[in-house]
């Protein structure tokens, strides 16, 4: 007796290939992609919410510290402060050219399980000089 629940039709494949290119992007993967891309600058929490919506930007960089080994350097940044008696938001880069190319590993890694070819970014500074 054939399963009525179980229809098969034109819109409906058995071998349908793993959809990975089109899964949404992690919030680490955001983080890294942005904290990459604004270099030496940095990125403070009112830009990262407006880049990718990022609610606890210095939950993110606790993260990358204590499970994936990525350290960043956390500055008060005053320029943040709009309202009198408010405290400033940190602005967070990253600490070393070590941490800057394991993040760049770990971007790649999770973009290459999206199904999506690695990003590359340009040094922050010439060779001679030392990382932020």
């Amino acid at each position: 007796m054939k399963d009525e629940a179980t229809q098969t039709g034109s819109n409906t494949k058995s071998d349908t290939p793993d959809n990975t290119a089109t899964k949404q992007p992690r919030k680490i993967e955001l983080s890294l992609y942005w904290l990459l891309t604004k270099g030496a600058r940095g990125l403070v929490q009112p830009e990262a919410h407006t880049l990718y919506r990022e609610s606890a930007l210095h939950t993110t960089i606790s993260s990358l510290k204590h499970e994936k080994g990525i350290y960043c350097i956390s500055k008060p940044d005053l320029a943040t402060i709009v309202h009198q008696y408010q405290k400033p938001f940190h602005r967070y880069w990253l600490a070393t050219d070590k941490d800057r190319i394991k993040a760049i590993n770990l971007l790649n890694y999770y973009r290459t399980k999206r199904g999506l070819e690695k990003a590359n970014f340009p040094a922050w500074h010439e060779s001679s000089e030392k990382a932020a």
